[in-house]
């Protein structure tokens, strides 16, 4: 067996690793509907990729949280686990989704922080 630590740093290398494939897929999905409002435009994204939220309201919080996380100087790979910490309702695929489609729909000027 591994010791803890292995096993734990191995988790976030693959956690990682899956958020960043989900945020190159989640860029620029929303800019495709810019004649909508922006909630439109992320809760659609969010539905076109199977994500589900309790609440257009939660979601559209959740996406001003992330850019606010952004803004207070935190990193994607940081938005994402520290996301997936809190939540067990979400894959580290879909965190990657949410976190990529908050920043192209409300805070595009973030977008060089999301992985290539």
């Amino acid at each position: 067996m591994f010791p803890k630590s292995v096993k734990s740093a191995a988790r976030v290398a693959a956690v990682t690793a899956v958020l960043g494939v989900a945020a190159v897929g989640g860029v620029g999905v929303a800019n495709a509907t810019s004649h909508l409002a922006p909630e439109e435009v992320y809760l659609t994204a969010l539905d076109e990729e199977g994500i589900a939220y309790n609440s257009a309201y939660y979601a559209v919080a959740t996406a001003y949280a992330v850019c606010g996380d952004f803004e207070g100087g935190y990193g994607f790979y940081e938005i994402g686990l520290d996301f997936l910490s809190e939540s067990a309702y979400y894959s580290p695929y879909q965190v990657g989704y949410l976190i990529a489609d908050a920043v192209t729909v409300y805070c595009p000027q973030y977008t060089y922080a999301l992985p290539a």
